[in-house]
Formats: C-alpha cells, structure tokens, sequence
C-alpha cells in the first residue's frame, strides 16, 4: 500500500506536509493579532508565513504526487485522494493571491479574508488526506496494514467474542 516516496519505510508526504501547515495557521494567527493590535509586524509576519508555506507545501506535494502516481489504491481512494490534490492546489493558489495582495499592503483586507479562505479550504483537504492515509490506509506498510486489519476485527467483536478468542489462542496450562 505504500508509494515510492519513503524513507525508511515511511512515507515523506505527511512528514513535509507540517511545515506549511505550520506556517498557513501561523499566518491566520498573525492576522488575528495584526487586526485586533494593529502593528504593521504581524501583518509583515503573516505576509511571510504565506510565502515560506507555499514554498513548503510545493515541496510536500511533489511527495504527495509522486503517492499518489506510485501507490497501490482502491478507486474510492484514489478519488478522494484526486479531491484532497485538487483541494490542495486551490488552497495555495488562494494562499498565493493573498501572499501577492500582502507584498503590495501587508495589511490588506483581501489578503485576510483570502488567508482566512485559504484554511478553511486546507482544513477540507486535510480530512479527506487523513481519510486516505487512515481510513483506506494507503502509505502504509504491509505490516502495519495486517495489525489494523486485526485491530479491526477484534473492536468488532463483542466483549465475550474476545474472551472466547483469547482463550482459544491461549495455550492451557495441562499443556504447557
């Protein structure tokens, strides 16, 4: 279940997406503060929050294509994954047209609400990329596709079901 994109066998999509998710709420921090303080700083700040995320979340979304290309998926994933890119990319162009409104003025009320915008949009795309990693467990390894297989299973089963279980997998003590 896993893409070319790993080191050590795990995935580099999620480990690069924090940055610029790190970065875009950071931004929309800023903003709060620069429109309730009125420093020109944190609009400045938030203005360069902006551009250091996109600048990260070109980098995680190569990982994430080249997953998305590589890794073995049903087609309900690999649709929600092509909405989670398409989101993505929608996100940082509204990122990128208030990044480029700031350059012009830090405190640009189009900018805040695109900002604004902007999360929201990421906030959308993040549940169907945890729905994809998680749920349909795509990027992960066998290994670990086998214990949420079984883990599943057994949270299935009734509190007795487990009890009967347990007991059968348990070697007896006249057998030991």
């Amino acid at each position: 279940m896993q893409g070319k994109a790993t080191i050590a066998g795990h995935p580099l999509h999620p480990i690069f997406v924090t940055f610029p998710i790190g970065c875009f709420v950071a931004a929309v921090i800023c903003d709060i503060i620069s429109i309730w303080q009125g420093p020109v700083f944190w609009a400045e700040m938030s203005t360069w929050l902006l551009l250091f995320g996109i600048a990260g979340a070109l980098v995680a979304a190569f990982f994430g294509f080249v997953d998305y290309l590589s890794a073995p998926m049903s087609l309900r994933a690999k649709s929600i994954a092509a909405w989670h890119m398409t989101l993505n990319i929608a996100a940082v162009v509204i990122f990128g047209v208030a990044c480029a409104l700031r350059f012009l003025d830090h405190a640009s009320p189009a900018g805040h609400a695109l900002t604004g915008l902007g999360i929201v949009v990421l906030a959308f795309s993040g549940v169907l990329g945890g729905s994809v990693a998680h749920g349909h467990l795509v990027g992960s390894s066998e290994q670990d596709v086998g214990t949420s297989r079984q883990a599943a299973d057994q949270s299935a089963m009734t509190p007795r079901e487990r009890m009967v279980r347990e007991e059968i997998n348990t070697p007896s003590a006249s057998t030991r």
